[in-house]
């Protein structure tokens, strides 16, 4: 099998700024990206998937997410936060599947064509809340925090996370807590077993809540149980709405 590969940062900081200066933007139009295979490194203990690619759906979030996280399912935090890695499978691996999802720079629906490829094939940071908002990294995080192999379906409340992508990458993933497996496992426990009309007001009470909790207490000490807890002190408050 191959070894996976991933660029090499000096590299990365190369196509950023070519990116911006507007060197490179038309390589993002083209079928394949062309870049300096003389910049790649290889990961030593990890092989690339096969078929991945064809298992990608730009129409399908989750279906997409589960994909990818079972390709890389014995990955360690650490691995999952390495920027060299993400940023080689939008520019190599997946990159059909990533022009195929973000294509308005393709067909010439956007102002800005840097800023919006910028957006989606790199990474601002490796801080948690921007390792959620990018669209690979995003994927297997959320997969990662939510599995529950105690389930007989251990994606059940993964399905749940993905019902909302706002609240997923921007809301939920911006807060302290979404950092704890726990915590959103029993956030996400809560919601399967309480069907609330507005689906999207209530996740924001919930997360705005526990991040004023989380003032006080230590989240990161506390197991599922906690959080379903502290959500049904204002589930009356959120059956109103």
């Amino acid at each position: 099998m191959e070894k996976q590969k991933i660029f090499r940062s000096s590299y990365i900081s190369q196509l950023k700024n070519n990116l911006k200066n507007g060197i490179s933007v038309h390589l993002y139009k083209n079928k394949e990206f062309e870049y300096n295979k003389e910049k790649e490194l290889l990961l030593p203990t990890v092989y690339k998937p096969i078929g991945l690619l064809e298992k990608m759906d730009e129409n399908n979030d989750f279906k997409s997410a589960i994909a990818l996280y079972e390709a890389y399912k014995d990955f360690t935090p650490i691995q999952a936060s390495d920027e060299r890695f993400w940023t080689y499978l939008t520019h190599v691996d997946l990159f059909p599947y990533m022009q195929r999802k973000w294509n308005k720079h393709i067909v010439g629906k956007v102002d800005n064509e840097i800023k919006y490829i910028m957006d989606h094939w790199f990474l601002k940071s490796t801080s948690h809340s921007e390792l959620m908002r990018h669209t690979l990294s995003g994927f297997w995080w959320s997969v990662h925090l939510s599995i529950d192999n105690e389930r007989a379906d251990k994606y059940e409340l993964t399905q749940i996370l993905f019902r909302n992508q706002t609240l997923r990458t921007r809301t939920m993933g911006t807060y302290s807590f979404f950092r704890h497996k726990e915590a959103v496992i029993g956030f996400l426990e809560f919601f399967k077993e309480n069907d609330f009309k507005e689906f999207e007001k209530t996740h924001q009470i919930f997360t705005r809540y526990i991040n004023l909790v989380g003032g006080t207490k230590p989240l990161g000490y506390f197991d599922r149980t906690f959080y379903i807890n502290e959500l049904n002190k204002i589930k009356t408050k959120i059956s109103q709405i």
